[in-house]
């Protein structure tokens, strides 16, 4: 019986609904803004009631559907992300520093200079003009008879030797193909054997000076100031060629034919 009632009344409520929304849409004249305002009424109605629907019942459902397709998040634990990087690693020393892997392993531990193999150095005894040969030597190149040892280019201390050495900030293996002096600012750079000037050129940190001692034998002061002499000057041995730059830096090479030679093994001490 109770059912029944409600049922009833439920019955009422929409028919009374039915008639205020038809007395609504009907046009009656002299009531356009009544219209109009039931109108509005009805269409919030309508929003509301289909925002509700959205809300509680196709949202959820949604969600639900686009969860089941949506590929589950993969986990990657401790062990796993430590086989990823030591496979990274592994890439990378094979190709950006495959020449670490030969190295000793020793070496690879301790960080020590890399020993090279003696290379065979010219020996300047053995390019010593003999004396039927010093009558065709040209007058300019008298003095490229062998030498015993060389002057210090500078009074200073060898910063950085010859030879393979590794880089105080990029931490990787360079070879210096010469040595790397410390002196006093503005000290004397002087010419440590007989030569004749060969090149003088502006580098970044100031001159650089090529001097030519003959037989192939050449001697390069970089990173100078004040160069005293001229491209085709005669200079004597201990003769004053520039001075050291403020910081008193400068780099010193000999070269042969061309090639790096390592100038402390002829270099006399102080």
């Amino acid at each position: 019986m109770q059912n029944k009632s409600l049922f009833g009344r439920a019955r009422q409520i929409l028919a009374a609904a039915g008639r205020w929304l038809a007395n609504a849409l009907r046009f009656r004249k002299g009531n356009l803004l009544d219209r109009l305002l039931r109108t509005v009424v009805l269409l919030a109605l309508i929003t509301l009631a289909s925002g509700w629907i959205t809300a509680t019942y196709l949202v959820p459902r949604w969600v639900t559907h686009w969860a089941d397709q949506a590929p589950a998040a993969q986990v990657v634990d401790c062990s796993q992300l430590s086989v990823m990087v030591k496979r990274e690693l592994d890439s990378l020393l094979a190709t950006e520093y495959a020449w670490l892997i030969d190295l000793p392993k020793a070496q690879q531990a301790l960080g020590t200079q890399i020993d090279l193999p003696i290379e065979q150095m010219p020996n300047p005894d053995g390019l010593r003009p003999s004396d039927q040969d010093k009558a065709a030597v040209d007058a300019v190149e008298a003095w490229a008879v062998a030498f015993d040892q060389i002057l210090w280019p500078v009074k200073g201390e060898v910063v950085t030797g010859y030879g393979w050495h590794r880089h105080p900030v990029y931490h990787d293996w360079r070879f210096n193909t010469g040595l790397e002096f410390v002196a006093a600012g503005a000290e004397q750079i002087r010419s440590v054997l007989t030569g004749r000037v060969e090149a003088i050129a502006p580098v970044e940190d100031g001159f650089e000076v090529v001097v030519n001692h003959g037989g192939g034998w050449q001697t390069v002061y970089s990173g100078i100031r004040s160069v005293s002499v001229k491209i085709g000057d005669i200079v004597d041995q201990n003769q004053m060629l520039a001075h050291a730059g403020d910081d008193g830096k400068m780099f010193f090479a000999l070269l042969h034919e061309g090639q790096p030679v390592n100038p402390m093994q002829f270099m006399s001490l102080y």
